[in-house]
């Protein structure tokens, strides 16, 4: 008899440690489908990041305008030196087209079916050359990139109005403004941030765009 209940309990811890063990199985199984859903998601996102700065480099040809795009970062660069003088934040005369045309591209673009609601955020992100500025308008380098980032973003939403209502997918407003001094120059074997090439390739505008994260669909 105590034979057969020993039998009977040892019996039932297998039965036991089996069914946690098929949990634990299907929690794993379940686990990593979510996970290859989720990165599949930020793959897509990412190509599609990329298909749109293609877009508007292609866009921005066509208009007669040269633009450069790092995918890796998701940047787009307005040519160096096109938009302003050393120390001032005013757009030069000459890059005021090239901000005005880029403004109607990226309108068009970002209400194409293709790409609304994939788009979180695009930094209008102001720079500068390695030059200290100490002025009332301007303490330091830092005042003077985030204007820069400021009247870019005022003369393209000035002349196409439709930017401004822009949202992402959580209704926030995809567009902001930010500056980084001379904390992050063109990092180019081509130029020398100390030479006045490389100081004017400095002084610019990058378009860094973020896409949405990944939904996790089991939340």
């Amino acid at each position: 008899m105590q034979e057969n209940h020993e039998n009977a309990f040892n019996l039932s811890i297998s039965d036991l440690m089996a069914g946690m063990l098929s949990v634990f199985i299907l929690a794993v199984c379940y686990f990593m489908l979510n996970l290859g859903q989720v990165k599949d998601q930020y793959m897509g996102n990412n190509a599609k990041r990329d298909q749109l700065l293609e877009e508007i480099q292609e866009e921005m040809s066509e208009r007669g305008i040269s633009v450069k795009i790092d995918k890796k970062q998701g940047v787009l660069r307005i040519p160096e030196g096109a938009l302003f003088a050393q120390g001032e934040a005013d757009v030069k005369e000459e890059g005021q087209q090239v901000i005005r045309n880029l403004g109607d591209v990226l309108y068009q673009l970002l209400d194409k079916k293709e790409y609304k609601n994939v788009v979180e955020t695009v930094f209008i992100e102001g720079h500068t050359d390695n030059v200290d500025i100490h002025t009332d308008e301007f303490p330091s380098n830092w005042e003077l990139s985030t204007k820069r980032a400021i009247n870019t973003w005022n003369l393209m939403r000035g002349d196409v109005p439709e930017l401004d209502r822009e949202k992402n997918a959580n209704e926030q407003p995809i567009f902001s403004c930010s500056g980084y001094a001379d904390t992050r120059p063109i990092v180019d074997d081509e130029y020398d941030e100390d030479s006045e090439e490389g100081r004017q390739a400095n002084r610019r505008i990058d378009l860094r765009f973020t896409m949405m994260p990944p939904v996790d669909e089991s939340k």
